[in-house]
């Protein structure tokens, strides 16, 4: 589905939407005298870009997928909440996960209030999801879920809009930071609806009709709460409580569960904790009994329930990671949620006094562990408990509000959150939406985000520009800033502060170009960021490295050194670059504790210069951490040569060298090494996830890591044998199609061209690429989003230039997709990009000027863009194999 057709309609839907704010014109809102006159970009943007499989030919190998992993976000950037519809609690891709939304699935089962990390692969923490609907409740999201066209949606990240047509209603909302508005459009009902739930944990509910309200909060790992208040412009008439099971206790299984821990994720071996549980109703945040460890280890938990009905008998296990429940030795759950929080049913006929043997077997990945097992017995309930208890207040798997609607009834309703409690996020609610008025509501979201897409202002074709401004919002999702009224809700000490801190930081990912580019025109924001790292070494003892919320042990590398130093050799201050110059030195030195890996080898890095794959092997990345910690040396030398601190500055330049140790001469690649020395055997499989599949899948990994070196190109090329080797693997490399552009490890490669005095071999590559893999279609990513790594490194290609090597403050040149880039980088000052003849054909550089004077160099330095200016292209159909080359290195 190409989404260009839409452009028009969505364009004056989204106008006559906010009309009271907006005239559908360029040139409204004039800011400073130096700076463009503000446009709207808005309706070039279809949020639901990357919600279905590549429509590309990617190279891909068998443990990775094509998928944006992305939903249809709405919400101010970085918002605290973010609210998307649900297609989906658990999809099964390549893994089981948590996207909300799929846009090949056919009913949408709510509208979710998320925290997922747009684009990645890992949980979704403290989500809520509401349904409106008519005619009987249903609790259940498959059940509920009504049917949609995708003619009837609107996708903006300020308003999303849509027909549910098996409820005949229109559902839109839109959402600031903290807080979602939504108008429901109901048919005339005497039973209109709207169901609340915690997706896949239960919550606490409670009803207070006479403000119209419902307040609860659902719980993440016993320590996180996404506290909610729902406000209604109009009366409930029926409100009741969908009751929790009980906890299987002693009660059920009177002599409790046995607990055998075993510090491996195989249940291998005899176990190292024997403990005994009453029940199994936790949540860890970090070991689950003393002498077992953090992250990957394996449980068996084992009791007899003696049942004291005849019946159906409802179990519901809520775990995380890989679950199996057995009962009587017949397996009856079989789960793995990667990196996530579900909750699995089971229905059994048990009879009253016969006993059953009931045993969970739990594979831990890395976070928090959850493990909560409850029983619902074949009892009448109470009728009238359900809303007593909502009344009251009281756990619940959901509630639910009932009401008579008019035909065409609108009724409004926002929903604030907070980490803090109920009452900040009323707080929120009340601050970000003091009224009902709806159109308003959009509106505001409307300037916001016209705001945030005019800091980067183009021109070019409309497809182009639709790709161009669909990517730049991706960029502004993540990471999520917790700030609440100047509080935050501490995911690293469990706390409530005064100052700043984000989470989602897909770090590993984004250091690359995301955060780059929020340096140019978020600096502020980026300094606000630095500190919130500051602040999760100052209360968890360590920088983060892929929060969500807190630490997690995945991903290779510590680069918020990368992200640190690049911001602080840029020009950005505010923040305590000593204690900063202080937690990159603790990531280069001691091994992680507290539930955080840190540099996973780092003690055999620092003893014989490598990570050894014999001691790390399969899922340890050996090669990856060897390659990537001598990169965030290089960044550690890097600050400390801007601090003055030249024995550092010595010492991790050298530090920095120790990538070739796992560069192997006969094979002219990376190659795992053993710790006495010896090479894993040639392409062998064990040296990572990423690694298997077929060999063909296996030679891509190698040829993609091989060039993890963005700091020593110069280093790379004399292991090559020369520059010209390097180019000619390069060459190779690209026409064999082996660039996965989904995946980060080598997205600075097609940049290499111009270290090595081939420029237009960067322009060309770089072009090709960014017409093969990007468009504007729900198929229009070409891999996960990872937070917006992908869409800011589209965005930086399309505008001709990228940050190749983040920690120097240099950009490479390549060709320009639009015709016109204006940037503003603040203080009134613009950087202008020109390309003059620009076509899909003219994509070399003939010649180029800086403010005027003629320029031949492949880059430009960070003080050229910040100072502001203008570069010009003239483009052509054939390369200039002499422009660039003056200095290329």
């Amino acid at each position: 589905m190409n989404l260009i057709n839409n452009h028009t309609i969505k364009s004056i839907v989204i106008c006559f939407i906010v009309t009271a704010f907006y005239s559908c014109k360029d040139g409204n809102n004039q800011g400073d005298a130096n700076t463009p006159a503000k446009k709207e970009f808005l309706g070039y943007v279809d949020t639901r870009v990357g919600t279905a499989a590549s429509i590309a030919d990617i190279t891909v190998t068998e443990a990775e997928e094509p998928m944006g992993y992305v939903s249809p976000i709405v919400g101010n950037p970085s918002a605290l909440t973010h609210w998307t519809p649900q297609t989906a609690k658990w999809t099964e891709r390549i893994v089981t996960v948590p996207v909300p939304y799929w846009y090949d699935q056919e009913k949408i089962q709510g509208f979710r209030g998320t925290r997922y990390p747009n684009g990645a692969v890992v949980g979704d923490w403290g989500p809520m999801s509401l349904m409106p609907m008519t005619g009987e409740v249903v609790i259940e999201a498959e059940a509920r879920a009504s049917k949609f066209s995708h003619d009837s949606e609107i996708a903006k990240p300020h308003y999303y809009s849509v027909k549910l047509d098996d409820y005949n209603i229109k559902a839109e909302f839109t959402a600031a930071s903290k807080t979602a508005f939504f108008q429901f459009t109901y048919p005339e009902s005497k039973t209109s609806s709207v169901v609340f739930d915690g997706v896949y944990v239960p919550g606490y509910y409670k009803v207070i009709p006479e403000k119209n309200e419902i307040e609860g909060y659902t719980v993440i790992a016993g320590h996180f709460k996404n506290h909610f208040v729902a406000k209604f412009d109009k009366k409930f008439e029926v409100y009741n409580l969908d009751m929790l099971p009980n906890v299987v206790d002693a009660n059920l299984v009177p002599e409790g569960f046995k607990a055998e821990y075993y510090n491996n994720d195989k249940l291998e071996g005899k176990p190292d904790v024997i403990v005994n549980h009453s029940e199994l109703n936790y949540d860890w945040l970090k070991e689950p009994a003393k002498g077992v460890k953090a992250d990957f280890f394996s449980a068996r938990y084992t009791g007899t329930f003696v049942a004291r009905h005849t019946g159906e008998h409802t179990f519901e296990l809520t775990t995380k990671d890989g679950t199996r429940m057995y009962i009587n030795g017949n397996m009856v759950i079989d789960e793995w949620k990667y990196r996530a929080t579900g909750t699995n049913v089971h229905k059994a006929n048990l009879t009253k006094g016969e006993k059953y043997e009931i045993r969970i077997e739990y594979y831990d990945g890395s976070s928090t562990t959850e493990m909560h097992l409850r029983c619902s017995e074949p009892v009448e309930l109470d009728p009238k408990l359900g809303p007593q208890m909502a009344l009251k207040g009281a756990d619940g798997n959901a509630v639910y509000v009932t009401f008579a609607t008019k035909d065409q009834e609108k009724v409004k309703m926002k929903v604030g959150t907070s980490l803090i409690d109920i009452a900040q996020a009323r707080a929120n609610m009340e601050e970000e939406f003091p009224d009902f008025d709806f159109k308003k509501a959009v509106a505001k979201g409307a300037e916001v985000w016209e705001n945030e897409l005019n800091m980067i202002q183009v021109e070019g074709s409309e497809d182009d520009k639709s790709i161009f401004y669909t990517a730049l919002t991706k960029c502004f999702v993540n990471p999520r800033n917790l700030n609440e009224g100047g509080r935050y809700f501490s995911p690293f000490d469990y706390q409530v502060h005064e100052g700043n801190m984000y989470t989602d930081l897909s770090i590993w990912d984004t250091f690359r170009s995301l955060h780059p580019l929020w340096v140019i025109i978020k600096p502020e924001e980026t300094t606000d960021i630095i500190n919130g790292m500051l602040n999760t070494y100052k209360q968890g003892g360590w920088l983060p490295k892929w929060p969500n919320p807190w630490y997690r042990s995945i991903m290779m590398g510590t680069h918020a050194d990368a992200v640190i130093t690049d911001a602080y050799i840029k020009g950005i201050r505010g923040f305590d670059a000593e204690l900063a110059f202080e937690a990159m030195l603790k990531n280069a030195t001691e091994k992680g504790n507290r539930g955080f890996s840190g540099r996973v080898g780092i003690d055999y890095f620092n003893d014989i210069g490598y990570v050894p794959t014999d001691i790390f092997g399969f899922y340890g990345e050996p090669v990856a951490r060897t390659l990537e910690f001598s990169y965030d040396d290089y960044c550690i030398a890097q600050m400390a040569k801007a601090l003055g601190k030249e024995d550092h500055y010595t010492d991790f330049m050298k530090r920095s060298k120790r990538y070739i140790n796992v560069l192997d001469k006969e094979t002219g690649l990376v190659r795992g090494k053993k710790l006495n020395g010896e090479w894993l055997p040639p392409f062998d499989k064990s040296i990572s996830v990423w690694a298997q599949g077929t060999d063909h899948d296996t030679e891509v990994y190698y040829k993609n890591h091989t060039l993890l070196v963005p700091h020593d190109i110069p280093g790379l090329a004399e292991f090559m044998g020369g520059d010209e080797k390097l180019v000619e693997y390069l060459d190779d490399f690209f026409d064999k199609d082996m660039y996965y552009v989904g995946d980060e490890f080598s997205m600075h490669a097609p940049y290499m061209y111009n270290s090595l005095g081939k420029p237009w071999k960067t322009q060309k590559v770089v072009r090709d690429m960014l017409a093969k893999y990007f468009f504007n279609d729900v198929g229009g990513l070409p891999g996960n989003d990872d937070c917006g790594q992908v869409s800011s490194w589209y965005v930086f290609g399309a505008m001709g230039f990228y940050p190749a090597n983040p920690g120097d403050p240099i950009y490479q040149i390549c060709s320009p997709v639009l015709n016109k880039v204006d940037i503003n980088v603040g203080k009134g000052k613009v950087f202008t990009i020109i390309a003059n003849n620009n076509s899909k054909k003219n994509m070399y550089i003939q010649s180029a000027t800086l403010n005027g004077k003629p320029y031949n160099l492949s880059w430009f330095h960070h003080n050229d863009l910040m100072q502001g200016g203008e570069l010009i292209f003239e483009m052509g159909p054939e390369p200039n194999k002499n422009w660039g080359l003056q200095n290329n290195k």
